[in-house]
């Protein structure tokens, strides 16, 4: 029987959310590679803080810090248990699936909200991993970041944490990109006169190890603020104003336009770095590809035969 239980489960658990919520007629106000963008159905907004992961098949809601699989987000919308959830699903075989209108958010239980539970140095394996197929080096990652344990609804997780200035936490994973409440910037602060300024905290890490020499030029001698997310930039504007230099490395999108234009609107002067490496989406990337590439090249390098030398003939 509970064999059986844990399979009708696992079934539901991979229900594509895209498709399900499609069903539901709630539709992604933006796609950026396999992460889908709404507006969240648990209550009213104008900008999208509702996100799924499509290829881990996970939601997560910025707004409230609650994520989950589709068995967490069928029992938080329609305020049900999840069996009840399940059973709703599993009667009709998934053909019909239900419609409802959510209830207001003063109803709504905290159950699958993200809390931390645990928070210490930096080791576990998989972290390890994840952190080395991003480039970064594990050790310089244990000096700005923890290791996190943290909760949604009733399942443990582990992340690499980022803890912002008001003490909630950026986590991330091989699958998992969250934070924990109070949401804020994060400010690394040895007493510069110029700051460099990114959007995430791999980010941070990746121009700390980049080997770039305009990029090491930058950021030497400079506090780092990190947004955390490009909604905090208003938050973070009294912070850069002091600042005699501002050199911004952000991502090579639009929404990094807009920030751009939000700090040339109120007077604040930078250099955007970008271009340095606009052959990627953001600075991570072009550490990873640059560490890549230079893997290719000592392995060429390796495998290159060498030719003996034959002397003079006689």
């Amino acid at each position: 029987m509970e064999g059986t239980r844990k399979s009708i489960w696992d079934e539901v658990k991979r229900i594509d959310l895209v498709d399900y919520l499609d069903t539901l007629g709630i539709r992604p106000q933006k796609i950026r590679n396999n992460d889908y963008w709404y507006l969240s159905p648990f209550r009213q907004e104008k900008t999208p803080s509702f996100k799924i992961n499509r290829n881990q098949n996970v939601w997560f809601d910025h707004g409230s810090g609650e994520g989950g699989t589709i068995i967490d987000f069928g029992a938080k919308l329609f305020q049900c248990t999840y069996h009840e959830f399940i059973e709703t699903l599993t009667k009709g075989n998934f053909p019909d699936l239900p419609k409802a209108t959510p209830k207001p958010s003063a109803d709504r239980p905290e159950a699958n909200k993200l809390e931390i539970i645990r928070v210490c140095e930096l080791s576990n394996s998989e972290l390890v991993r994840y952190l080395k197929e991003r480039a970064i080096n594990p050790e310089l990652a244990k000096r700005y970041c923890h290791e996190v344990e943290f909760r949604i609804g009733s399942r443990s997780y582990i992340a690499v944490g980022f803890v912002n200035r008001s003490g909630g936490y950026e986590l991330r994973n091989s699958w998992f990109k969250g934070s924990s409440s109070p949401k804020d910037i994060s400010l690394i602060s040895t007493g510069q006169d110029k700051v460099s300024v990114l959007e995430g905290f791999i980010d941070f890490l990746s121009a700390l190890q980049i080997e770039n020499r305009t990029i090491r030029q930058l950021t030497h001698h400079s506090d780092f603020l990190v947004l955390n997310s490009l909604r905090m930039v208003n938050r973070a504007l009294p912070i850069i104003h002091p600042y005699g230099r501002v050199n911004l490395f952000l991502d090579n999108d639009l929404a990094a336009n807009h920030v751009k234009d939000t700090l040339k609107a109120n007077g604040i002067l930078y250099r955007d770095a970008s271009p340095l490496y606009d052959n990627s989406k953001d600075l991570n990337e072009h550490l990873v590809s640059t560490k890549r590439l230079g893997q290719s090249k000592d392995e060429e390098q390796t495998l290159r035969p060498h030719r003996k030398s034959r002397g003079m003939r006689m």
